[in-house]
C-alpha cells in the first residue's frame, strides 16, 4: 500500500491531445505546465485508427483537422484512465485586431460532450477581455499553485517560447524543433539540410501541414522532387508587423488567414524573386482559408508566381495527391529553365 507521503508527492497528470494548436503552442503548454509542476501525457502522432475513431464521432461539417483531434481525445481517455485533467484551452483572440477561427472558440465546449472525458483544465487567451497572465493565475489556481508560482512559470514558458521561434527563423523545420521540445534537447539545427533546385513557400494551418499522416507526408513528397520547402514559421518576424488592407473598407478578420496574407504580401513585393512557388494546403470545409485562397490565387496570376491549391480531407489518396505535386513540380521546373534561357539569350543579344 502506498503511504500518505507518496501519494501526497504524486504529480497531477495532465494530457494533451497531438493536434489542432499543439503544432503551434505546444512548447509554451509544456514550459509552463511542467512550470506548475504537472506531469504531461501526450496522445501519438496520428494514426489511421485515430482519424477513423475522429470521423466517427465528428459531425459531417466539421473539417478534418477536428475530427482528428476528437480521435486523439478519445486515445488519450481510453489509454491513459488515470489523467487528472485534459488540457483544452480555448483560443478566442491573441491580438485584438482579429479572432481565432469558432472551432477555437468553442473547443472546450465540444469536447465535454465525448464519452469519458476527465476534467477539462481550462485556460482562456482572450486579449481582447483580459491579458494572458490572468489566464494563467487562475490555471494555477486551478492546480493549487500561487500567484507567484504561476508568473514565475508564465514568464520561463515565454522566454522558451521566443526562443522556439528564434530557431525556427534561423531555419529549423516546425517537426524536427517540436521533437527536440518533446524530448528537451537543446535546439540545434540538423547537420544536413535539404536542397533542392527549387524553393516553394508551403501554407497553411500548423495542423494541416505539419500533421505527416493527414497530408500523406506532403514535404517529403515535394524533398524527393528536389523541391526546398520552407513556412511561415522561418520568414523574419518584421513581415507580420504591419497588418494587410485588402481595399479601404475590408481587413482580414482572422487571425491566421492574416499571417497567411502577410507572408504572401512580402513575396509580392520585396521578396518577389525568392521563391518558384507557392502551395496551400486547405481543409475541407474550412472558410476563411478558402476565402483567402481566391485573393491569393488573383495575386499570384498577376506576378507570375505559381500556385497551387491542395484541399484535404479523410478521403484524400496517395497516388492522385502524388500525381499532382509531380505535375506541378515539373511545370515549375521547365518554366524556371525557360526563364533562364530567355535572359541568356538577351545578354547574348545585348552583347
Amino acid at each position: 500500500m502506498e503511504t500518505s507521503e507518496q501519494t501526497s508527492k504524486k504529480k497531477i497528470k495532465v494530457g494533451i491531445p497531438r493536434a489542432l494548436h499543439f503544432y503551434r503552442y505546444f512548447p509554451f503548454w509544456k514550459k509552463l505546465l511542467e512550470g506548475l509542476d504537472v506531469e504531461l501525457i501526450l496522445s501519438p502522432p496520428t494514426n489511421k485508427k485515430i482519424v477513423e475513431e475522429g470521423v466517427t464521432h465528428g459531425f459531417g461539417e466539421l473539417c478534418i483537422p477536428v475530427k482528428i483531434y476528437y480521435g486523439h481525445v478519445l486515445k488519450l481517455i481510453r489509454e491513459h484512465p488515470e489523467l487528472d485533467y485534459l488540457f483544452v484551452p480555448r483560443y478566442v483572440s491573441e491580438v485584438k485586431e482579429a479572432y481565432f477561427c469558432p472551432k477555437f472558440l468553442s473547443l472546450p465546449d465540444i469536447i465535454k460532450i465525448l464519452p469519458g472525458v476527465p476534467r477539462l483544465l481550462n485556460f482562456e487567451v482572450n486579449v481582447k477581455e483580459f491579458p494572458i497572465a490572468t489566464s494563467v493565475i487562475e490555471l494555477g489556481k486551478e492546480l493549487g499553485r500561487t500567484q507567484n508560482q504561476s508568473l514565475d512559470a508564465y514568464r520561463e514558458a515565454q522566454r522558451y517560447f521566443d526562443e522556439y521561434h528564434k530557431f525556427l527563423r534561423d531555419g529549423a523545420s516546425v517537426n524536427h524543433a517540436l521533437r527536440l521540445v518533446e524530448r528537451d534537447r537543446p535546439f540545434t539545427l540538423p547537420k544536413k539540410k535539404h536542397k533542392g533546385d527549387l524553393k516553394f513557400l508551403l501554407l497553411g494551418h500548423g495542423y494541416n501541414i505539419f500533421d505527416n499522416f493527414i497530408n500523406l507526408d506532403f514535404q517529403k513528397k515535394l524533398q524527393d522532387q528536389g523541391v526546398e520547402v520552407f513556412t511561415i514559421e522561418n520568414m523574419p518576424e518584421s513581415i507580420f508587423k504591419k497588418p494587410v488592407i485588402i481595399n479601404k473598407r475590408l481587413r482580414n478578420y482572422w487571425v491566421h488567414e492574416e499571417e497567411i496574407m502577410q507572408s504572401i504580401r512580402y513575396f509580392l513585393t520585396v521578396g518577389r524573386g525568392e521563391i518558384d512557388g507557392v502551395i496551400f494546403l486547405i481543409s475541407f470545409a474550412c472558410g476563411p482559408d478558402s476565402l483567402i485562397s481566391e485573393l491569393i490565387m488573383r495575386d499570384m496570376k498577376v506576378v507570375g508566381l505559381p500556385f497551387l491549391k491542395i484541399i484535404m480531407d479523410e478521403h484524400s489518396g496517395e497516388a492522385g495527391l502524388l500525381t499532382r505535386v509531380e505535375s506541378f513540380v515539373e511545370m515549375v521546373r521547365r518554366k524556371k529553365k525557360k526563364l533562364a534561357m530567355d535572359s541568356k539569350k538577351k545578354e547574348t543579344i545585348k552583347i
